[in-house]
């Protein structure tokens, strides 16, 4: 078998993520493509194109993987924060390539997906109108805000810390203070705020 017949586009793509995934999108050139995968750059060009194809290419894939299910629950609130966790766990495992969107302008095309998703339940809950459109943004934003965050967070780890007393300077309780004296249950945060930004929008 041929070097042509045996690699095919979703070869290329496959190995060309693992590169951005692990060295970043400075870490993806054609010639570390062809060392990957032991072909030619005639042989990528020829079932992809050259890089900007090979990007454009990437952020299309990534589209399809924002939201690639349904919603689940029984309730338009359950049905919404299934979509949002959706999202944030593609943001999380693919934000390297979420990267390659931003620089190539094509975010708003990576998130039309996850937008429609979250205005079908929404309509469906009864908004209409701005309140719909402004609901929409506001929980995709949310989303992506806490995604960003985290992502900044992990790369400045402290270590755990020991309580403080901090309830008698607030004037809190002690069970509430102690669990502020910890490092937060990120993902507990996350569940919260979503939540109680989807029952307020649902109102």
């Amino acid at each position: 078998m041929s070097e042509r017949e045996r690699l095919t586009r979703d070869r290329i793509l496959d190995a060309a993520e693992a590169i951005v995934e692990s060295d970043g999108l400075a870490g993806l050139s054609m010639r570390a493509l062809c060392e990957k995968l032991d072909v030619s750059v005639t042989s990528i060009y020829w079932h992809v194109g050259n890089k900007d194809a090979l990007l454009d290419a990437l952020v299309e894939r990534t589209t399809a993987t924002i939201v690639e299910r349904k919603a689940r629950g029984r309730t338009p609130q359950q049905r919404i924060r299934s979509i949002a966790r959706t999202v944030l766990t593609s943001l999380e495992a693919h934000g390297e390539l979420i990267g390659i969107a931003h620089s190539r302008g094509a975010v708003s095309a990576v998130f039309a997906p996850a937008r429609r998703s979250l205005a079908l339940e929404l309509s469906k809950a009864g908004l209409r109108g701005e309140r719909l459109a402004d609901a929409t943004n506001a929980l995709l934003q949310y989303v992506v805000a806490y995604s960003i965050t985290e992502s900044v967070v992990t790369r400045s780890v402290t270590p755990e810390q020991e309580p403080t007393g901090v309830e008698e300077e607030l004037g809190i309780d002690r069970v509430a203070a102690e669990r502020l004296s910890r490092r937060p249950d990120r993902q507990r945060s996350f569940d919260v705020g979503l939540d109680a930004l989807i029952a307020g929008l649902l109102t």
